[in-house]
């Protein structure tokens, strides 16, 4: 089973989360998602290098991820997702 969610930029983080419904879950290096692009879902690996955010398309074609972006996203439900926290420190 997946789970349908939007990958979007937070601004005030400086970090890719993941919104299912009402909840937003971490991004983490290496974690798989197929990412929608033009009606089409594609494997993906999520990656960070030197603070360039991209995806690795069926472990071929690399993009960067574009800030203002948001991408459709479907997460395997045996990927362990992390609540993202707004924490005060």
């Amino acid at each position: 089973m997946r789970r349908e969610g939007v990958m979007v930029f937070n601004e005030i983080e400086r970090a890719w989360r993941i919104r299912i419904g009402d909840e937003f879950y971490e991004t983490l290096p290496g974690m798989n998602l197929e990412i929608g692009i033009q009606h089409r879902y594609y494997e993906a690996c999520f990656e960070i290098d030197y603070g360039d955010w991209f995806v690795t398309l069926e472990d071929d074609v690399d993009f960067s991820l574009r800030l203002v972006e948001e991408y459709k996203v479907l997460i395997s439900e045996e990927e362990e997702l992390i609540p993202a926290f707004d924490l005060p420190f």
